[in-house]
C-alpha cells in the first residue's frame, strides 16, 4: 500500500477559501470513483492548516489518478490553488476502514 500526505501551513483566509474549494470542487470530483483509495482532507482553521492524507492499495492507482487530476487542473490553469508547504510519500504498514 502507497500512501500520500500533502500539507498546507500558515494559510491566510484567501488561501485557506480557494484551497478547499479547490478540494470540493476539482479534486473529490476527479478521485471519488479512483479505484484503491482512501482519503481524508482535513482543516484546522485556527492553526490555519490543511492535510490531504490519500491511501492508495498500490502506487500504480495513485499514479494514474494524479494523472486524471493533472488533466482536470490543466484545463482551468489560472484558477488559484494554493501551493504545498510540503508532499510526502509512504509505505502504509496498517489500515483501519
Amino acid at each position: 500500500m502507497f500512501g500520500r500526505v500533502v500539507s498546507f501551513e500558515e494559510e491566510s483566509p484567501e488561501d485557506m477559501a480557494a484551497g478547499i474549494s479547490h478540494v470540493e470542487e476539482e479534486v473529490l470530483v476527479a478521485l471519488r470513483d479512483a479505484p484503491g483509495l482512501t482519503g481524508v482532507w482535513l482543516v484546522d482553521r485556527e492553526a490555519r492548516r490543511r492535510l490531504s492524507i490519500m491511501v492508495w492499495e498500490s502506487e500504480e492507482q495513485a499514479e494514474a489518478a494524479f494523472a486524471k487530476l493533472n488533466g482536470i487542473l490543466a484545463q482551468d490553469p489560472d484558477r488559484h490553488r494554493p501551493k504545498p508547504a510540503s508532499r510526502s510519500s509512504w509505505e502504509v504498514y496498517g489500515l483501519i476502514k
